[in-house]
């Protein structure tokens, strides 16, 4: 846990506090001091709120290298190679298959873990997004090479390897891959956190097409 985490922690406590104390004094007839509590409730949340942009517009990116392992708590994820080929199978690109190889381990030494709101996609040197290719994705599982969901559950100390197809336009450049999260709360609302509000996401570096 970081600090920034522990800070979202606490602040989400005092908002919930803060309004349930509102509440409760509306319903005692205690305008005055409920809307005092309200005033210093929406102070707190604005300094929260520009804070977390100020800290998302002033970060830098970071980017990462190929086999360098990110964790978030104990749940690891690492992309281990990507290759470039123009087919998968009897399928064709409309660019170039971008074929990632992503490790999903484990640091836990009690329980199973995954992590169920997990996605990847690959961006390139002009902002481009690509998301994973149905058609490529498609052909990798029919020829028995996508391995495990990233999704999939993970033994304490274990993993388990994916790959993930992804069909990028022969003239980008500056490939680099990235994994988010499908939901917002609590990773969009976290200071420095690389997936929150406004702040540009860690890659992992594929190299120029």
């Amino acid at each position: 846990m970081t600090p920034f985490d522990l800070l979202f922690i606490i602040s989400f406590l005092v908002t919930v506090i803060a309004t349930v104390r509102a509440g409760y004094l509306l319903l005692r007839k205690r305008v005055a001091a409920a809307k005092q509590t309200g005033t210093r409730l929406a102070v707190f949340v604005t300094i929260y709120g520009v804070t977390l942009v100020g800290v998302s517009l002033a970060s830098s990116q970071k980017k990462l290298r190929v086999g360098e392992v990110r964790c978030f708590d104990e749940w690891c994820i690492t992309v281990a190679s990507a290759s470039r080929q123009p087919s998968i199978g009897n399928v064709s690109a409309n660019g170039i298959f971008y074929v990632v190889t992503v490790r999903v381990s484990s640091r836990s030494r009690g329980r199973r873990q995954r992590e169920v709101d997990v996605y990847t996609y690959l961006t390139d040197g002009l902002g481009r997004r690509f998301d994973v290719s149905p058609t490529g994705q498609g052909a990798l599982e029919r020829a028995g090479l996508a391995g495990a969901s990233v999704t999939s559950f993970v033994d304490p100390g274990g993993s388990v390897e994916s790959r993930l197809a992804y069909d990028v336009p022969k003239d980008a450049t500056d490939i680099g891959f990235v994994k988010t999260s499908h939901g917002w709360f609590p990773v969009r609302l976290i200071i420095g956190e690389s997936s929150s509000f406004l702040h540009r996401p860690t890659i992992v570096q594929l190299g120029p097409s």
